[in-house]
């Protein structure tokens, strides 16, 4: 993992694990959940969000509890998480207006 991909918000300006949405999604479409490793949360690392061409969109540091938060376009994404010892996971993800799309990714 380079310098810019390590933890602790370097790098990248989001707030460590994005403004997690609590309440309902309103007019957004809302991605987030939780990074854990043997249940706990992975406290290091990225979570990216890539468009259906397989494009970066977006990227905000894990959360000290591994969370991420994404407001996205409806539409179909890849969710990417990065962390310590080179792990990468990609997960598919579809997210719609007004709704609340929750993952939980195991590393």
């Amino acid at each position: 993992m380079s310098s810019s991909e390590q933890a602790g918000g370097s790098g990248c300006g989001a707030p460590a694990g994005g403004v997690r949405v609590t309440a309902g999604a309103g007019s957004q479409a809302v991605v987030q959940g939780h990074v854990t490793s043997s249940g706990t949360p992975v406290r290091s690392g990225y979570a990216r969000l890539l468009n259906s061409d397989g494009e970066f969109v977006a990227e905000v540091p894990l959360g000290e509890d591994g969370g991420f938060t994404f407001y996205a376009a409806p539409g179909d994404w890849t969710l990417r998480v990065l962390a310590p010892g080179g792990v990468r996971v990609e997960r598919p993800v579809s997210a719609s207006t007004g709704t609340i799309t929750e993952l939980e990714v195991a590393v």
